[in-house]
């Protein structure tokens, strides 16, 4: 079998559009002018001193690299789109979205969360679900929706392990050794220790988390935005956990590697955890063969009792509207976005 390996597509200087990464500043504003407010800095202009604005401009330039250097794609969309982000939205929000074109971001209300561009793992998440609407396009609902997320999280977390430490982070040891926190830097400033998620022990991130670590856990809700559209971000703690458990086995860097290659080879809209533990053993062998890497992706999903889908095929992506999300579907879930539940 001839193994894949990745490397920055070789495309011509004159053809390759570069992305450009763009930030405005919506004025506490949730109307801004022309959707984005006024723009305060592009490409390589210097600091403007805004720390909420600078987080933004830098954090959106990690997650660029990143895919390009470690996935060699051109940014969200493949082909060199500029990666727009809008801080200072509105008053006292809670929250983080990618809505199709763009970043935004609140400032927090200071109490349960800063300035929300101030975490990169927030910021690659939201970016990567801009990712995820030009490949597999999961739909928003129930496991595929579990999934939509989880993938989010699995990309954000090891974006930030590669920019804290990018020539060792691909390593098994340096995956033990992160912290596997979602939104840690931006959750209750005041309060150390928590956060949004945490992949390596589900349930744990904060006192009221209700996520499950295995399917002898996974919580039935009805589809609809009130029970966080099936439980999307809830039951993504499944997945998110089998991701650990295999990036303690092969290391960060190739888990990044199979992850996106099941998100744009194999992943289909509806997929469910069968089928994405079936995508992601068919991206490790493709990328590695049928060994070790495989192997250990099998007995991830295995540990969290998901059996793999068998007789996965490569997926044929469309072009067609982005999966549905509504106006609290940003990185925090409704029940957060007033802080933790009392316990």
């Amino acid at each position: 079998m001839d193994l894949v390996t990745f490397a920055a597509p070789r495309i011509a200087a004159a053809t390759a559009k570069a992305p450009k990464v763009e930030t405005y500043d919506a004025g506490g504003s949730e109307d801004p002018a022309g959707g984005f407010g006024t723009l305060v800095r592009s490409g390589d202009d210097k600091a403007s001193g805004d720390a909420a604005i600078d987080a933004a401009h830098t954090n959106a330039g990690i997650v660029r690299d990143f895919y390009q250097q470690v996935l060699g794609r051109n940014s969200i969309d493949g082909a060199g789109m500029d990666m727009k982000s809008v801080v200072h939205f509105g008053k006292d929000y809670n929250n983080a979205y990618w809505d199709g074109a763009k970043m935004t971001y609140g400032d927090g209300d200071g109490k349960f969360f800063a300035p929300l561009s101030g975490a990169l793992d927030v910021v690659a998440h939201e970016m990567t679900h801009g990712v995820t609407e030009h490949t597999a396009r999961l739909e928003y609902a129930g496991q595929a929706g579990a999934l939509n997320e989880s993938w989010s999280d699995v990309l954000g977390e090891i974006v930030e392990q590669w920019s804290e430490n990018r020539s060792g982070f691909g390593t098994p040891d340096a995956a033990r050794g992160a912290d596997w926190l979602i939104g840690e830097d931006v959750m209750t400033p005041g309060t150390a220790g928590d956060a949004l998620r945490s992949m390596k022990a589900p349930g744990t991130a904060y006192d009221g988390d209700v996520q499950p670590a295995d399917m002898a856990h996974y919580q039935e809700m009805p589809n609809d935005e009130e029970h966080d559209n099936g439980g999307v971000h809830i039951n993504s703690g499944i997945p998110n956990k089998a991701a650990y458990d295999a990036a303690i086995k092969v290391g960060s860097e190739k888990v990044a590697k199979i992850w996106y290659t099941a998100l744009t080879d194999f992943l289909k809209p509806s997929a469910d955890f069968a089928a994405a533990a079936g995508a992601t053993i068919a991206a490790a062998t493709k990328l590695y063969g049928e060994g070790a890497e495989s192997q250990a992706v099998a007995d991830a999903w295995k540990a969290v009792g998901v059996t793999a889908a068998t007789g996965i095929t490569r997926a044929t992506h469309t072009a067609g509207e982005a999966p549905a999300r509504g106006d609290n579907d940003g990185i925090v879930p409704r029940w957060l976005q007033h802080g933790p539940p009392a316990a």
